[in-house]
């Protein structure tokens, strides 16, 4: 059976957290406990010691997944 590439996170991607809302930023990386630190998108709230599986990276969404990004993102900036 082939071995899935893990991607390694790097600080400034744009990401989703699993069971999380929002859209998060990853602020620190801990290449030995394979964790980060990310911080959500337009609010003053960061979660620690997320380790990299839980995340989904948002870069390399299709066009329909980036405009409800987009909507969503702007949504909050006007608040």
């Amino acid at each position: 059976m082939a071995k899935r590439k893990k991607r390694i996170p790097k600080k400034g991607d744009r990401v989703a957290v699993l069971g999380q809302n929002g859209t998060f930023v990853v602020s620190s990386v801990d290449r030995v406990i394979e964790n980060v630190l990310v911080k959500m998108i337009g609010h003053d709230f960061a979660l620690d010691a997320i380790p990299w599986g839980a995340l989904t990276y948002l870069d390399q969404l299709d066009s329909s997944s980036e405009n409800a990004l987009r909507i969503a993102r702007e949504s909050t900036e006007n608040k």
